[in-house]
């Protein structure tokens, strides 16, 4: 239903994602030989029927069963489709267990999955609220039959930014009325569905994702006019985070600014030409508030560092 609506809008729709309940619900009272069967039939389902899976959260918090997050390690490991995360920190406060198995995960899947890329499939997520449509982070802790709408648009901010120039209040004004036009779109055929369906719609995420060649990082370059992580990249990051926040639609998930190193070719490009580092991007978060996004670190990192 969602494909054909926003077709007859003329938009490509990119992927379905399908979440399930948290995995240790998911798989509550199996073995872990039969949940690593229930999560490959799973997996296998998705590559059929052209989605994407997600199994949420191993742990939400530092109460939760360890051993959940060992499962998941294995199914990222072997598995190449589906995807999960940890929630590392929410009102409740820092989740220190959870960390502590986060890291011990990723530097599992390092050392077990195809070229260590089934990291790509993990993130481990703070202060991210459910029913968001990014993932990996994206979770659901309600009854089910809810949905949200995210735009790939990075492409849209680059348009914007080669024509204002570098002028500040004319790129907040521009890019938050491009991003609205989209978005309304978004928020329309969400509405539509939800009322021909039965199912409840979330909201939309307006943040301009990148992926590829749609890059953020040359974006924020055409505002600049300079290298990504050079003067001007932090202010175009408050620029985008700016207009994204302003959108005047129900908003969901994080609603700000991506800064995929290692999925945006350009940013790729330009850290490992040594234009910026985690450091830099750790203070672009300051605005944009998504923080540390498939960084690249050695292969022979430690679970402590």
């Amino acid at each position: 239903a969602a494909k054909g609506e926003f077709a007859k809008q003329g938009y490509e729709v990119e992927t379905l994602r399908i979440v399930t309940q948290p995995l240790g619900e998911l798989v509550s009272g199996l073995s872990d030989a039969q949940a690593l069967g229930f999560l490959k039939t799973f997996d296998d389902l998705s590559a059929k029927e052209n989605f994407l899976p997600s199994v949420g959260p191993a742990m939400l918090r530092d109460s939760d069963d360890p051993r959940v997050m060992h499962l998941l390690a294995r199914a990222l490991s072997s598995l190449p489709n589906i995807e999960g995360n940890a929630i590392l920190a929410g009102e409740d406060g820092i989740h220190w267990k959870v960390i502590r198995e986060s890291a011990a995960l990723v530097r599992y899947v390092t050392d077990n999955s195809p070229h260590s890329q089934g990291n790509f499939n993990f993130t481990g997520t703070a202060m991210l609220k459910p029913y968001g449509p990014f993932y990996p982070g994206t979770y659901h802790t309600g009854s089910g039959k809810q949905f949200s709408i995210g735009l790939e648009g990075a492409n849209v901010v680059q348009e914007v930014f080669a024509r204002t120039h570098g002028d500040f209040d004319a790129s907040v004004a521009e890019l938050t009325r491009q991003l609205t036009v989209h978005a309304k779109v978004a928020e329309s055929v969400g509405q539509r569905i939800a009322a021909s369906k039965g199912w409840a719609f979330m909201g939309v995420d307006p943040t301009p994702a990148p992926l590829g060649d749609v890059s953020i990082g040359a974006a924020i370059e055409t505002y600049s006019g300079s290298r990504f992580g050079s003067s001007g990249t932090m202010t175009a990051a408050l620029i985008i985070t700016t207009a994204v926040k302003a959108v005047p639609v129900t908003q969901i998930g994080y609603s700000g600014l991506m800064v995929p190193v290692m999925e945006d070719k350009l940013l790729a490009r330009r850290w490992a030409q040594g234009a910026f580092n985690t450091d830099s991007v750790l203070a672009y978060s300051a605005v944009c508030g998504t923080g540390l996004d498939t960084i690249p670190f050695p292969g022979d990192i430690s679970v402590d560092q």
